[in-house]
């Protein structure tokens, strides 16, 4: 039986700040990235700020691989609400669909709660 599968080119979200610009790329490295660093953290112990700085360290270090998680961290407190829920979004919409692990479903399952404005309830 022959399958034919139709991909889609992974989302990628241009970060503009006044001195600097970064290239944040949510795909399987950038998936592999945040495993990394949730890898001995219970979801509800992380607070919304502290995810989303996590998903953007796990974008952006996929083109920029020196950049730390203190530094996107920072940058993370430092961007508007809605800029950053729009890149939360993105990576949300880059993992949908894929086959996922028990773990990875309590991931998306919290991500959506954050999303919807359910975080910390």
């Amino acid at each position: 039986m022959r399958k034919k599968i139709c991909v889609q080119e992974a989302d990628e979200v241009e970060i503009r700040f006044r001195d600097r610009s970064y290239l944040a790329t949510f795909n399987m490295r950038a998936i592999r990235f945040l495993q990394e660093v949730l890898q001995d953290t219970k979801l509800e112990d992380i607070s919304y700020e502290h995810f989303a700085a996590i998903v953007l360290f796990s974008g952006i270090k996929v083109n920029h691989p020196d950049i730390t998680e203190e530094e996107a961290n920072a940058m993370a407190l430092t961007m508007r609400p809605s800029d950053i829920g729009e890149i939360v979004e993105s990576y949300v919409r880059s993992v949908n669909g894929i086959g996922i692990s028990e773990n990875e479903e309590k991931l998306k399952k919290a991500i959506a709660q954050m999303i919807g404005g359910k975080a910390g309830q």
